[in-house]
């Protein structure tokens, strides 16, 4: 048993380095994104979001989550035409340049405060119904 979960992580690591690399490709062309952007966002940090809960990284899983809540609740407003300011533009790139993947260590570290006040961040603006 512990041999495949030593697979799954390292399929996972796999995996997110992928996403990773698409996700920065998508950020490539700057905010503000369109919809089917801010969808295809959604889609990979919903992947990852699985991923790291197969593997059990709770953090990881956390985070991931509530990326992919923020990439659609962001694509909910502008597909309303609602206003999203700078800085919650800046909050989801912020979000991203705190990503890392396995063979940075990152997404395995335990308290990285960094990326705590970044989710602090998106779930506040999420919560609070505030993209302006």
């Amino acid at each position: 048993m512990e041999g495949m979960q030593e697979d799954l992580a390292e399929a996972f690591c796999v995996d997110c380095g992928k996403r990773m690399r698409g996700i920065a490709d998508i950020m490539q062309s700057g905010v503000p994104l369109s919809c089917a952007q801010l969808d295809q966002l959604h889609q990979e940090f919903d992947t990852l979001f699985g991923g790291a809960r197969a593997v059990h990284l709770p953090e990881t899983e956390r985070f991931f989550r509530s990326m992919a809540s923020y990439a659609r609740y962001l694509r909910n407003r502008l597909r309303d035409g609602q206003t999203i300011s700078q800085s919650a533009w800046q909050d989801l790139r912020a979000g991203i340049a705190v990503l890392r993947c396995c063979g940075d260590e990152m997404c395995l570290e335990a308290g990285n405060n960094d990326r705590d006040a970044r989710l602090q961040a998106i779930e506040d603006r999420i919560n609070k119904g505030d993209a302006g």
